[in-house]
């Protein structure tokens, strides 16, 4: 693969990346990229497998997207193969490939002469595979593999990026949930001490007890106990920001 090629498939990455904010928007146009750079008459699809699911991300066109189907019903075929692997796994010529029998019928009824799958694993249990179908056999030279590798490491790094960010925004919520929960639970505290004149051990202890026997969250009778008091539901930390 020469510099120029490289500069520009990597440009219409980074274009890619930051003008697209939903992963599957992205992988979608990196699909059609990898299929205009990697070869004459080359389709691309892309498969996501999480906890050994596979599920097709994206695909450049129907006729490829069809073969990848076939090829998770059947749980065969050179994907699958691959990232089972963990390395490239090339058709030259998928008339004269004797292995996974339901996946090459679909390929050969889509007029496909070759194939590929370049896996990536994201983070151990995921992983992805940038797929490639071409009309002719043995459609790729070395220069075109060595730009389909390039694909596959990128769509891996931003795989990794958009997972890493949703983790981050469930951590961000968990936490949230957390502290509007505790918030809750030490009003009502403040409640139950004034109303029994005890501690705060012991109106804990009150409102455990009360859970225990309504078979509810603490939480929920944090909430009853606030709410039999003031006549509405209690004022979280969200509440009290969207207010500031």
């Amino acid at each position: 693969m020469d510099d120029t090629t490289r500069v520009t498939a990597m440009t219409e990455l980074q274009t890619l990346l930051l003008s697209t904010p939903a992963v599957d928007e992205f992988v979608e146009g990196v699909a059609r990229a990898a299929a205009h750079h990697i070869g004459t008459a080359t389709s691309a699809t892309i498969t996501l497998r999480r906890d050994r699911r596979p599920t097709l991300v994206a695909a450049s066109d129907e006729r490829a997207a069809l073969c990848d189907e076939v090829e998770y019903a059947a749980d065969d075929g050179p994907c699958l193969t691959a990232i089972d692997l963990g390395r490239l796994v090339h058709v030259p010529d998928v008339s004269q490939e004797p292995r996974w029998p339901r996946w090459r019928a679909a390929a050969l009824e889509n007029a496909y002469g070759s194939a590929a799958a370049l896996p990536r694993e994201v983070r151990p249990g995921v992983h992805i595979a940038l797929n490639l179908y071409a009309t002719a056999p043995r459609a790729w030279d070395a220069a075109a593999m060595a730009v389909a590798e390039m694909y596959a490491d990128e769509i891996a790094r931003a795989v990794e990026l958009f997972l890493r960010s949703a983790d981050q925004a469930e951590m961000n919520a968990d936490l949230r949930a957390a502290l509007e929960s505790r918030a809750v639970i030490d009003q009502a505290i403040g409640v139950v001490m004034a109303e029994n004149r005890c501690s705060a051990s012991e109106a804990m202890e009150i409102l455990r007890s009360a859970a225990r026997h309504r078979k509810v969250k603490l939480r929920g009778v944090a909430s009853s106990v606030i709410e039999s008091v003031t006549g509405r539901p209690p004022q979280t930390l969200g509440t009290f920001q969207e207010r500031v």
